[in-house]
Parts: C-alpha cells; sequence; structure tokens
C-alpha cells in the first residue's frame, strides 16, 4: 500500500486557517472594538495637538489596548495548534480576564520599544548622507528592534499558556529568539506576505474613501487575528516543548534536593493533594503536558497520582 505523503508545513498552516476562518475573523471583530476607539481618538489627537503629544498618547492607547489582545492571543493560539471547535467567546473573555495586566505591560513596553527603534532608525536613515560609519549604527539599531519583535513572538504566547514569573517569561522570550531563529523567520515571513497582501487590496483602491473602508474593513476581520496565528502557528510547538521540558526538569531537581533533605531529617513527604475533581476519562498514559492547578504536569503522571488517591480511598472505606 503506497503510504500518504507527509504535508508540509504550510499546508497545515492554511488547512487550520481556512477552515477556521469564520472564528478568526469573530475574533479579530471583538478585538477590534476598542481598538476602533482607540484609533478614533487617535486621529482627533493627532488633528489638534502637536508631534509629542501624539507620541504620548498613542503610548497610553497601545497599553489600554492590548489587554483585550489577550484575547486574541488565546483563542488563535488554540485553533493554530489544532484544537477543534474552539469557542471564541468564552476564551476570548477569559485571555482577557486572566492576563489583563500583564498584556498592559507588554503593550506599554512593546509602544516604548516601538517609538524608540523607529525614531533611531529615522534619525540614522537621515544621517547616512553625512558618514559612513551611521551604516553600522543604523544595522544594529535594526537589528535591535528585530531582537525585541522576535521576543514579543513568544512573549504573549508563553503568558496565555504557561504559568510563569514575568522575568522568566522574558528570559524564555530572549533565548528562544536566538535559539528558534528558524521559527523565527518562517513567522517573520508569514507576517510580511499577509501585510503585503492586504497592502495590495489597498492599493488597488483609487477612491480616498474607498482606501479608508478597505483599510477599516481589514483592521476589523483579518490583520491582528491572522498576524498572530501565523506567528503562533510558527513557535508554539518548540515554545511548549522547551519551556514545558525545562520547567519538568527544574520541578523534578527541586523535589529531588527536597527529598534528599527530608530523608536526612527523618520526615516522611506524602502528597496531599486532591485529585477528586479530575476526570479520569479525559486522561492518557502519555507522556503530553497538560494543566492542572496551574502547574504543568504529564497525563501519565497526574493519571498515576489519581489511580493511587482512589485505591488508597477504597482502602481506607474497606477498614471503616
Amino acid at each position: 500500500m503506497e503510504q500518504s505523503r507527509k504535508r508540509m508545513k504550510f499546508e497545515v498552516l492554511f488547512e487550520r486557517y481556512f477552515s477556521n476562518f469564520p472564528r478568526i475573523m469573530l475574533t479579530n471583530l471583538m478585538f477590534f472594538v476598542p481598538l476602533a476607539i482607540a484609533l478614533a481618538l487617535f486621529w482627533l489627537v493627532g488633528t489638534y495637538t502637536n508631534t509629542i503629544v501624539t507620541t504620548l498618547f498613542s503610548i497610553l492607547a497601545v497599553t489600554l489596548v492590548f489587554p483585550f489582545f489577550a484575547g486574541v492571543v488565546l483563542v488563535v493560539r488554540n485553533i493554530a495548534r489544532g484544537d477543534e471547535n474552539v469557542k471564541v467567546f468564552p476564551n476570548f473573555f477569559k485571555g482577557v480576564k486572566e492576563n489583563f495586566f500583564k498584556f498592559m505591560l507588554y503593550g506599554f513596553l512593546l509602544s516604548i520599544v516601538t517609538v524608540l527603534s523607529y525614531y533611531s532608525i529615522s534619525i540614522y536613515a537621515k544621517m547616512l548622507s553625512t558618514s559612513w560609519l551611521f551604516y553600522g549604527t543604523l544595522f544594529v539599531c535594526i537589528l535591535i528592534a528585530l531582537a525585541v519583535l522576535f521576543i514579543f513572538f513568544y512573549v504573549p504566547v508563553m503568558t496565555v499558556t504557561f504559568e510563569l514569573k514575568l522575568k522568566n517569561i522574558f528570559k524564555n522570550g530572549f533565548l528562544m529568539s536566538f535559539g528558534e531563529i528558524k521559527n523565527n523567520f518562517k513567522a517573520l515571513i508569514s507576517l510580511v506576505v499577509v501585510i503585503a497582501f492586504c497592502l495590495t487590496l489597498v492599493m488597488f483602491a483609487s477612491i480616498e474613501y474607498l482606501i479608508i473602508a478597505i483599510t477599516l474593513l481589514l483592521l476589523a476581520l483579518i490583520v491582528p487575528a491572522t498576524c498572530q496565528f501565523v506567528v503562533s502557528f510558527y513557535v508554539y510547538d518548540d515554545m511548549y516543548l522547551s519551556v514545558a521540558d525545562k520547567d519538568t526538569k527544574s520541578k523534578s531537581i527541586g523535589d529531588a534536593i527536597v527529598d534528599a533533605k527530608n530523608k536526612k531529617n527523618g520526615v516522611v513527604t506524602t502528597d496531599i493533594e486532591d485529585y477528586s475533581d479530575v476526570d479520569i476519562s479525559t486522561l492518557k498514559d502519555s507522556d503530553d503536558f497538560i494543566f492542572y492547578n496551574g502547574k504543568m504536569i504529564k497525563q501519565s503522571e497526574l493519571l498515576k497520582r489519581v489511580l493511587a488517591q482512589r485505591e488508597a480511598d477504597i482502602d481506607k472505606k474497606e477498614e471503616v
């Protein structure tokens, strides 16, 4: 029997994207509500104030809008990793509720870095005609901006996936911005393709009002969620494996140290967690990780603990 051909990565991307296209558009539309308010205020401020005030307001606007992007990240992450029948509304609001303040911080940091990168690159680009030395400075600025972009490929997805401290989120994001360079450039190229496609649609419009209408339509239904989808698709799998494996190893080492100290002091440790709320039918005897009580744990390990606790409960009942 002839073996079926292994599908290429971009084929899986297209399948997951277009099979969930209505969900992605709905997610994008939900995010567009606060985004539209921010854009309208930005336009008003830019019309009646100077550049400095407009820049400061843009930082404030991104800071306040970015928490709602957490909902987009959670929904499209689930779609990008292959989850079926993703429910948009509960996932969106869950993402916003659980990550509101972290994403507000991310929005502030991202807006500051974007403004600094924009002005730095613009200034050094204008100074190229005065000295060739500025080519090196401009190149460094572009590299820094690219590194920050790669870090923020991971920070939002990592935040909605793992229970990690902020310093560990940024540390892992920094390491993977270099360590996962292949996936980063795949995601970057995909972003360029999406943006180029949208700009092409806008360029075909010759009437000013039509240009505005198409731009708003793309922002309302396509751009933010689609961009995050392609990023999540390319970075999620390796990020998940790297962070989950690292987290498991560190906990194993920590548990070993604690057990060694307890044995030395004659202390017997027992597992006091209650697993009575776990639906055993949903667990598999595999090394796949799942979340339980805010922790990463292998399904096989959780299954073992649940069965052990149930056997212990049966023994207690028989003794009585």
